[in-house]
C-alpha cells in the first residue's frame, strides 16, 4: 500500500488547525478513515512533521545472486529439472534446506518459469 502523499497530509493537518471540521468530517472530506486522520494529527503533534516513516525493509532473500546463477547453470545442463528437484539438489549441495516456493521466487528475477511437478 502506498503512503498518502505529503501534500494531502499537510492539507489535512492545516484544515484541522483552521477548525474546518472534526477528525471524522475531515476523514470523510478526504476519503480516509478517521483513524488515519487521527494518526496524522498525532504524528504532527509529536514530531512536527507529517512525512511518512521510512519503509521497514523486509526479509532478505534466502538465495543470493550467486545461488541463482548456480541454479541457472543446472537448468542449462538439465532443462527438465522441476522446482522440487532443484530444491532437493540445492539442499544436498549446500546443506541449506529450501522449499519449492523459494526456488520459484528465485527464478522469477531470472525470468525462468518451471513446472511444479512432472
Amino acid at each position: 500500500m502506498k503512503p498518502i502523499s505529503l501534500d494531502l497530509r499537510q492539507r489535512i493537518v492545516e484544515a484541522y488547525k483552521r477548525d474546518q471540521g472534526s477528525q471524522r468530517a475531515l476523514a470523510q472530506r478526504f476519503s480516509l478513515s478517521r483513524s488515519t486522520v487521527e494518526r496524522l494529527l498525532k504524528r504532527e503533534r509529536l514530531t512536527g512533521s507529517v512525512a511518512p516513516k521510512p519503509h521497514g525493509g523486509g526479509r532478505t532473500a534466502i538465495l543470493q545472486q550467486h545461488d541463482r546463477e548456480t541454479i541457472r547453470a543446472w537448468l542449462l545442463d538439465d532443462p527438465d529439472l522441476i522446482q522440487q528437484e532443484i530444491a532437493e539438489r540445492f539442499t544436498e549441495e549446500t546443506g541449506h534446506t529450501v522449499s519449492q516456493q523459494t526456488i520459484s521466487r528465485s527464478l522469477r528475477p531470472l525470468e525462468i518459469t518451471r513446472k511444479k511437478s512432472p
